[in-house]
């Protein structure tokens, strides 16, 4: 799961300078706790594992480290939020996706502490609980990020835009449909419904007060279904039927955007330069609120070709 979020962490980082103008708070630190995070993911796995009878000191390890793994996840998030304060922010579909993105991964990182202590999951381990917390960082979380960075990256790679209205239409949809398939369980998890029942829980005394979710869940995940299409149509509509844009329709500053859009062969038609950082927004002084990264010093950024 957590080195599914890396790419995720990117793509959002990428999608919020970009539409907040400004650069990432605290880039280092949020780049070094990427690090981290990565190399700490090799080392909590059994955090899964506290009910097959692993002695005390391997449980208190392994909950030890899932704690500390907390850590570099709060402060990658606290960085993407507070990059938003004072910010020019533009709401176009990719940073809708990155918005909602940041606290969906909230909600599943805070619903996993429970998980990586022994003393709460022996009542929560094997429940909708852990399905809950698992698919608030993949689905709303990872899913979302990997849309934004669709719908932001599509024009680089066809030369078109996706349609604004039915990258709405998707991103609304999904939003809530996706909060109503996932959200329930927490509650049915905490009373006590256990994954895999074969008959849903309907012979299952325990679980009949909390039942009646399952049919809630699966009209939102009927709906979450339904509002895919929307990407879908749109995704192979744009390819021929897209707005045409010029190389850098978000007015971006990193090297890929020096690119033609669609790239030739070989991606640039000369070799890229770097003169300088990958998110110079709202430079003070500047004649342009960025500066792309091939830009060679006191030259203006070409505008964008919309």
């Amino acid at each position: 799961m957590y080195v599914l979020i890396l790419p995720a962490l990117g793509i959002v980082g990428e999608i919020v300078a970009n539409n907040t103008r400004k650069p990432l708070w605290g880039y280092r630190v949020l780049v070094a706790s990427v690090i981290f995070l990565g190399f700490m993911s090799f080392i909590v796995w059994a955090h899964h594992m506290f009910l097959t009878g692993m002695g005390t000191t391997i449980s208190t390890f392994f909950q030890t480290t899932t704690m500390i793994i907390s850590i570099p996840s709060v402060v990658i998030l606290s960085a993407m939020f507070l990059s938003l304060y004072g910010g020019s922010i533009r709401y176009n579909v990719p940073m809708l996706f990155a918005l909602a993105f940041l606290p969906m991964f909230g909600i599943g990182g805070l619903t996993g502490l429970p998980l990586g202590l022994t003393a709460p999951d022996i009542h929560l381990h094997d429940t909708y609980y852990v399905i809950g917390h698992f698919h608030y960082v993949v689905a709303p979380g990872t899913i979302f990020a990997l849309f934004g960075g669709l719908y932001y990256w599509y024009p680089k790679a066809t030369g078109r835009l996706m349609n604004d209205m039915l990258g709405r239409i998707h991103f609304w949809g999904s939003i809530i449909s996706i909060n109503c398939v996932f959200m329930p369980m927490f509650i049915t998890g905490l009373a006590g419904m256990n994954r895999r029942l074969y008959d849903g829980g309907l012979e299952y005394a325990h679980v009949q007060e909390v039942l009646e979710w399952n049919q809630f869940m699966s009209y939102g995940a009927w709906a979450l279904g339904f509002f895919q299409i929307f990407f879908i149509f749109n995704f192979f509509w744009s390819i021929r039927h897209g707005k045409k844009v010029g190389d850098n329709p978000w007015d971006s500053t990193t090297l890929e955007w020096q690119a033609p859009s669609p790239p030739p062969h070989g991606n640039f038609s000369t070799p890229p330069e770097a003169h300088r950082g990958p998110y110079e927004y709202s430079v003070p002084g500047a004649s342009s609120d960025f500066s792309m990264q091939g830009q060679a010093p006191g030259a203006d950024p070409e505008p964008a070709k919309v």
